[in-house]
């Protein structure tokens, strides 16, 4: 599928895969989506996490599938035999999730997706990222599989890094859509001395950049996918501006990969991560000026 997306870097445009869990209409960007398949009978697993329906044999390949009606708290009137799988590679890491249907694949800007209310950014166990408005009433869903996968598989998970000193006296802008990513980081990042100014996407960090004095600024952490404008979009218009261009930006995406890494040097970014490693992220913090000097 991914052999299918041909959009420029840092265009803050992107393709939904959109689907139905029982009665939601959910999206996840196509960049993560490897492929869509038939249902197959899943072999449970004894003791597994209860959001963990079972494996499948796909190709060879021993996949779990996450069970998002149950996640969800959804009902599902259609059979399972009737239903699709599909493959999702987040943090180097494989596994499918079952779906009721598949509506089909939609292209717009990030401009177009809303952040959740603030009632929704205050819980940290939210796993909604954004909110795309539909056709009539409908609303279509940004699922925070990053949460999800990580309240399944700890390990997954951000975790404090090992060690953090030598940050001291060091300002740092940190922009994460997702709540609970953004607390880890934040924290981990200001333990280590640090003093860090977060933003939910890309615009609202460039306006502030763009307000402040570039000496104040050691280096700009951001994700890739954000509702309004994506860290790709950010990365280039950091690169382009005579007065920010020289700022180190570091992105810290979980679909940051060897194939994709190629979007982030065609925008300028000194420094290209995925999560959950944090503990490399703050090694890359540390020694990122002198990587660009």
């Amino acid at each position: 599928m991914k052999e299918d997306i041909l959009l420029e870097s840092g265009t803050n445009e992107l393709e939904i895969l959109i689907f139905k869990v029982g009665d939601s209409i959910l999206g996840v960007n196509v960049a993560k989506v490897e492929r869509i398949i038939n249902y197959q009978t899943t072999t449970e697993v004894p003791n597994s996490h209860s959001n963990v329906k079972g494996l499948i044999n796909h190709r060879g390949r021993v996949i779990p599938v996450l069970d998002l009606l149950t996640t969800l708290g959804q009902k599902c009137v259609i059979a399972p035999k009737e239903r699709l799988l599909i493959i999702i590679h987040i943090n180097n890491t494989d596994f499918a999730v079952e779906v009721s249907s598949v509506i089909g694949i939609r292209r717009l800007s990030w401009s177009e997706i809303d952040l959740p209310s603030s009632i929704l950014l205050s819980n940290s166990e939210t796993l909604i990222t954004g909110i795309i408005k539909g056709s009539s009433d409908e609303m279509i869903l940004m699922l925070d599989l990053e949460k999800i996968l990580a309240d399944i598989n700890p390990s997954l998970a951000l975790k404090e890094p090992k060690e953090t000193r030598g940050l001291e006296g060091k300002k740092l802008v940190v922009v994460e859509d997702s709540t609970f990513l953004l607390k880890v980081v934040n924290e981990s990042l200001l333990k280590g001395g640090a003093t860090v100014e977060t933003f939910s996407n890309g615009k609202d960090a460039l306006d502030y950049l763009q307000s402040c004095s570039i000496d104040e600024i050691y280096c700009v952490i951001t994700d890739i996918e954000m509702p309004i404008m994506d860290g790709l979009t950010l990365t280039k218009q950091i690169k382009s501006d005579s007065k920010l261009k020289e700022i180190p930006v570091i992105l810290f995406s979980s679909i940051v990969n060897e194939s994709f890494m190629h979007k982030g040097l065609s925008v300028g970014a000194d420094a290209q991560i995925t999560k959950p490693e944090i503990d490399k992220l703050v090694e890359l913090v540390k020694s990122v000026k002198r990587m660009v000097s």
